[in-house]
């Protein structure tokens, strides 16, 4: 464990900052939340009323400022993530960005360069990979125990009211935000995309906002080609109806099966199914993001998710999107 206190500043004051806050007071006393900043000078003071910041500030580059704090969180909304970073960068502070890495190429782009220019550390979210369970199904995949890869699948249904988007104005933008699957469905598709660890080479698919008023997609269907010619469908949606409907993440192979649906997931290898039990104990989510973050910087080592890790689902989404858009199959970078 490191001897090190490292001062913690959360940029975007929205809702996913107090996960970040939580995140840093759970790693206590090697983390310490020192100021927070947004635009909205109230959201800000409400935050660091709640977790016991030093400040609050409506200036990103009075936040910057502070020697006292040495890593960021990046909270503000996805078309702004690469802007804030590559400031925080600059400023030498080490960045834990929230997912998605941006919703722009040439952005993500800048971003991990300016991060390596400078020599600070980026790490990124996807508290979905942290979960025992996946993390175990990873190594598995990884070391070949369900054989060769097939083909795949994800279904997520959610349900966005026409309010949600409303109350704030950058929801559903093509500027700030993007649709259903860079915002709800990022999360499922980088854990697809994880747990089977090899390349997209092309994508097909349709995207269109069928029930919300927004400028982005509510839903969207999808095919994808893998590199080893494994393929898998995507759907995701907000449009639905109703909320609460089980996610669902399928992985097909020539050995067994996984199939990961509500609390009960099903896996198999070979005809036997296997149990896994649970570890409570273990970090996850957001605490494992900002401890993973500390330990990097103290054993000048990658997190875990770096950069160039958390943009392969915003690239496959882009892509997605773009197929859509073109009727055309996109062959990735």
């Amino acid at each position: 464990m490191t001897s090190n206190v490292f001062g913690w500043g959360i940029i975007g004051c929205g809702v996913i900052a107090s996960s970040h806050a939580r995140a840093v007071l759970a790693n206590a006393p090697q983390a310490r939340l020192v100021g927070v900043c947004d635009i909205d000078l109230v959201k800000a003071e409400h935050l660091k009323d709640q977790f016991g910041a030093q400040f609050a500030t409506e200036s990103i580059d009075e936040l910057l400022s502070s020697l006292e704090i040495d890593c960021v969180s990046i909270c503000t909304p996805s078309g702004l993530h690469a802007h804030c970073g590559i400031e925080a960068a600059r400023a030498g502070k080490n960045i834990l960005c929230e997912k998605p890495l941006d919703i722009d190429h040439s952005r993500m782009d800048a971003f991990i360069k300016n991060v390596h220019t400078v020599g600070v550390k980026l790490g990124c979210v996807f508290q979905q990979r942290t979960h025992p369970l996946h993390r175990r199904l990873k190594a598995m995949l990884t070391a070949g125990a369900f054989g060769r890869i097939l083909y795949a699948d994800l279904s997520g249904k959610d349900y966005r009211s026409p309010e949600y988007y409303r109350t704030a104005d950058w929801r559903g933008t093509l500027r700030y935000d993007r649709g259903c699957l860079m915002n709800q469905g990022i999360h499922s598709l980088d854990l697809l995309l994880w747990l089977i660890g090899e390349p997209v080479v092309e994508v097909a698919g349709f995207a269109d906002h069928l029930a919300r008023a927004i400028e982005a997609e509510d839903t969207i269907a999808g095919s994808l080609h893998f590199a080893s010619g494994a393929l898998a469908s995507i759907l995701y949606a907000t449009s639905s109806s109703r909320s609460r409907l089980p996610h669902h993440i399928g992985i097909h192979c020539t050995e067994g099966n996984i199939i990961l649906q509500g609390s009960q997931p099903f896996v198999e290898v070979r005809g036997e199914q296997l149990t896994f039990e649970s570890d409570a104990t273990s970090r996850q989510g957001h605490e494992y993001h900002v401890h993973d973050l500390i330990e990097a910087i103290d054993n000048n080592r990658d997190p875990e998710i770096t950069g160039e890790s958390a943009r392969i689902a915003v690239d496959v989404a882009l892509a997605l999107y773009e197929a859509s858009e073109t009727r055309s199959v996109v062959t990735l970078r």
